[in-house]
This record gives C-alpha cells, structure tokens and sequence, in this order.
C-alpha cells in the first residue's frame, strides 16, 4: 500500500535509525546520492526491505524524488528525510488515514519541532477545508520536509521540477500541485519532528555550506522567474546583488579566504542563474571523504 522514499547523501548515521521507525514490513527505497557502496551492501544485507539506488551521479533532490517515485509499485509514498524522525507511531497511522481518505494527491504529518521552521502554510484560513477525523485533516498551500504523495491522483506534469537541484523545491511542488486545482492536507494528529542541519556528515559541514550559498540564490531567482515573471525576478535580483557584491569587496579585504568563498558563492549562484545557466555547481566532486 505505501513505500518509504528517502534522498540521502553521506547520511548513513541516521539512515538506520529511521529504517527502525518505518518498520521491516514497508517497503524503503533509498536514493544515496553519494557513491558510498560500502553503505548499500551493510544496510540491504541488514534490513531486507530496503533498496538503495546508487544513481550515476549527485541527482539531487527532485531528481531523486521522481526517481524514488517511480521506481515503486504502491500507490502511496511517502517521501522524507534522514534527519527527520518519524515519532509516534508515525507511518502506522498514515497508512491508517488513507485507509479512509483519499481524496488528496499529498498528506504530510505536521512537524513538532517548528523552533526550526513550521512545514505547512494556509494561505487563506477561511477557505481551508478541515476534514473532521481522528487525524484532523486541514487543507493548507504548502507542505515542507515530508509528503505522502497518493500517485492515482498525480500526473507526470505534477513531479519534482528537475531543473531545481536544491532548495525552493518544495515551494515549487506545492504551487503547481495547486495550480492544477489538486488537494494538500496536513494530519494534525501525525507528527514528525526535525532534528535539521544534521542530514550529512559533519566533515562535509564546509562543502554543505558552500552548497547551500550557491544553490540557494540559483533557485531563488529560477523560482520567481518561473512563477512571478522575470521582471519581479530581476528586480529582487538586483538589490540582492549589490549587497552581496558590497559584501564580497568587504570580505577581500577582511575576511579568510574560506569566508570570501562562501560569499563568493552566493553572488554567483545568483549570476548564472539569471543568465539562464544550469543548477550545474559540485563542491562535493571528487572529495575523499576519508581524507577530511
């Protein structure tokens, strides 16, 4: 009835701990994103319904996703994370919720760690159908860190978008989720609860950040070009622009060259994005691991 979808990258020491909250009798299917053949072999010799797909190379998140998505055989998936842990009795009571209900193309728990951030938002509380069961269902515009994704009412048109390697992914999903007039609920009475920032390993803590400067600024401007227009993308581009290179000639003249290389990657993931290149930037590649 349900498979268990999880992107992960070099998160081997949580990846087991959630295998243990979903259960041996769901079928898990893990996108390892690193080329950590080690951690294949280990956890499918030890949990026998876990498949770990080694893609070719880094997919990132949407890729892996759809990926994950297509390769299973149940109607339901449930798509999350290593660093979020699946509490109370979490997937028990999805797959007890659509047992009755439906009628949605994404459920997603309600996160109780929302120090974080809060996973969901309502755009219009008036208009937010509540569905009154022992879950307490609520119609809301847009879901973050899990999706339970009901593929008999998604299309292919519905996916991942795969231009988007990291961050605004979700935002994204949820637009055109309901765009196309089709439904997102959260179960108020399911819960999930972030750790956050803790989905890698620590000695990739430098890369990670060089990562999310990048890709962050890139999928900011693709996001608002995409949905608001490029004259509403450019122009939030250019404020952000001049501050960061104000703050890119500061940092020459003051800071390590580790720090201007973190500024640096913010003003250019911002640059190639709005000269329309590809999501393109590694700082992961070719990185021993061991050697860190």
């Amino acid at each position: 009835m349900l498979t268990v979808v999880m992107p992960s990258f070099y998160s081997s020491s949580l990846v087991e701990d959630r295998i243990l909250e979903i259960g041996e009798d769901i079928p898990i299917i893990i996108i390892e994103n690193s080329k950590d053949i080690k951690f294949k072999q280990k956890t499918e010799k030890k949990f026998k319904n876990v498949n770990i797909i080694i893609p070719d190379e880094n997919l990132g998140w949407g890729k892996a996703i759809n990926l994950g998505i297509k390769k299973s055989s149940t109607d339901f998936v449930f798509i999350t994370q290593p660093d979020v842990m699946l509490i109370d009795r979490c997937i028990e009571k999805l797959i007890e919720c659509i047992k009755d209900f439906q009628s949605f193309t994404v459920l997603t728990p309600i996160d109780t760690n929302d120090k974080i951030f809060k996973n969901y938002e309502i755009e219009n509380i008036y208009k937010s159908n509540i569905i009154d069961n022992k879950f307490l269902l609520q119609e809301v515009d847009y879901v973050d860190l899990t999706w339970l994704i009901n593929k008999n009412n998604l299309d292919n048109t519905d996916l991942w978008d795969e231009n988007i390697f990291l961050y605004f992914e979700a935002q994204d999903f949820s637009k055109r989720i309901k765009k196309n007039k089709k439904k997102i609920f959260i179960a108020k009475e399911i819960r999930t609860f972030h750790i956050g920032s803790s989905s890698h390993d620590r000695r990739l803590e430098y890369f990670s950040k060089l990562n999310r400067n990048w890709h962050y600024n890139w999928s900011r401007y693709y996001f608002n070009k995409k949905h608001f227009g490029k004259f509403y993308a450019f122009k939030k581009a250019i404020i952000l622009l001049l501050k960061l290179v104000s703050k890119y000639l500061k940092a020459v003249l003051f800071f390590k060259n580790k720090d201007r290389k973190l500024i640096y990657a913010e003003l250019h993931g911002l640059i190639c994005s709005v000269f329309n290149k590809s999501s393109y930037y590694r700082p992961y590649k070719n990185i021993n691991l061991q050697k860190l």
